[in-house]
């Protein structure tokens, strides 16, 4: 009697838990159900999210959320039919925002840096008109200004050793969401290449800077003679009222 009540006590407890461990797959399937759905509605709001990153230009966390929303897209939620069109709107997102990168970055290289030295020119002509000084207009000094190939010249004699350091450097940059992000154009640029990086396009990156250097570098030409003319036609007005040409 005891044999059989202890056979039928192990029967009941099998039966216990096959329907324990079904209970326990369907509570990690009904898991993984609510992780996707979450996943999906964060994934809806990537488009308003990512316009704002890049009106404010945050280009680093606007290139995190589309890498890792296009790779969501393309993996997990790849059977989803209902979000088709917008796997195909932020892959489109993706494939064109290098573009928008690169612009910035020729922008910071040959626009911002050498528009900070006509700015200190126009000052300077403005301080000497003030002054009434009829000397000549001093010679720009460019020695502090902070221009991208300064800021590699601190590191092109440098050890093999610190090589590393500049790469870690790189890869601890991280925005910040309360500064002006072009504030300080080396770790804008370094922000922008860690965004091309993450995008697998710096071969391209690279590509369209030898493309356009030469172009780049006439309008740099262009702009800094357009300015010289410009000064110097101002400062020659100022002289003419001051003193009658003869």
């Amino acid at each position: 009697q005891v044999k059989e009540n202890l056979l039928s006590c192990k029967m009941l407890l099998h039966c216990k838990r096959d329907e324990l461990r079904k209970l326990w797959i369907e509570g990690i399937e009904h898991k993984h159900v609510l992780n996707l759905l979450d996943e999906i509605e964060n994934i809806k709001q990537v488009p308003q999210k990512l316009e704002q990153c890049m009106a404010s230009k945050r280009y680093l966390n606007a290139t995190d959320m589309l890498v890792s929303a296009v790779d969501s897209l393309e993996g997990p939620l790849l059977q989803v039919e209902g979000l088709s069109d917008l796997r195909l709107e932020l892959h489109s997102k993706k494939m064109n925002l290098h573009l928008v990168l690169i612009d910035e970055l020729h922008r910071h290289l040959y626009i911002k840096s050498t528009s900070r030295v006509g700015q200190r020119g126009k000052d300077r002509g403005r301080i000497g008109s003030l002054v009434k000084d009829a000397s000549p207009v001093p010679l720009m000094d460019v020695t502090n200004l902070s221009t991208p190939r300064k800021f590699l010249e601190t590191s092109q004699f440098s050890t093999p050793g610190s090589s590393s350091m500049r790469e870690s450097s790189l890869l601890e940059i991280k925005e910040d969401t309360e500064l002006d992000p072009e504030e300080n154009s080396n770790v804008f640029m370094g922000i922008l290449i860690k965004g091309l990086a993450k995008l697998k396009k710096i071969p391209e990156t690279v590509k369209a800077i030898q493309d356009r250097l030469e172009q780049e570098l006439k309008q740099i030409v262009k702009r800094s003679t357009t300015q010289v003319a410009d000064s110097g036609y101002q400062r020659g007005e100022n002289i003419s009222q001051e003193n009658q040409p003869r």
